[in-house]
């Protein structure tokens, strides 16, 4: 099984917000192993407050590309 975010990747919160409610966009920083349940895990960090965060796959959705910005995928 592999990641599907990458180093360096900017996402964003899927569906739920987090308990103190940092929306926004996240950086992947790590890349975790798997999980008792088998899902994959990232480290991520708010690309404002510095807020760290590990969050399994299906918390996690990509950043939509911009205009004049190559995408991460």
């Amino acid at each position: 099984m592999s990641h599907k975010y990458a180093l360096g990747q900017l996402v964003h919160s899927a569906g739920t917000r987090f308990a103190d409610r940092t929306d926004g966009i996240y950086e992947v920083i790590r890349l975790m192993p798997e999980s008792s349940n088998g899902e994959l895990g990232y480290r991520i960090r708010h690309t404002m407050s510095g807020t760290q965060r590990a969050v399994g796959e299906s918390e996690i959705r990509p950043v939509a590309a911009q205009p004049g910005r190559p995408s991460a995928d």
